[in-house]
């Protein structure tokens, strides 16, 4: 059964989600209790709500959950900045 812990970390309160097994799933700081226990069981409920994935309950089970779950996503696009040589006021963009 997950669980949600809320504890007193100096001028904060840290929420965390754990599996059956103790492991940390996901965790957060916020500046009121209320708001970590709020967020705490906010996740708890959205990770209910997706179910168990394939991929990431053998991620779970060999113990390398970030590792196979960001391996399977593709990679970000990168957008870099115009040219300088397109000049003021024209985006990059070449009429055709």
């Amino acid at each position: 059964m997950k669980d949600v812990t809320v504890t007193k970390r100096r001028r904060s309160w840290e929420w965390r989600v754990t599996d059956e097994n103790g492991r940390p799933i996901m965790g957060g700081r916020e500046r009121s209790r209320l708001a970590a226990r709020y967020q705490g069981y906010r996740t708890l409920f959205m990770l209910l709500a997706i179910g168990p994935r394939p991929h990431e309950m053998q991620a779970l089970r060999g113990g390398r959950i970030g590792q196979t779950v960001a391996r399977d996503r593709p990679h970000p696009v990168v957008r870099t900045a115009p040219s300088a040589s397109a000049g003021p006021g024209s985006d990059g963009f070449a009429p055709e």
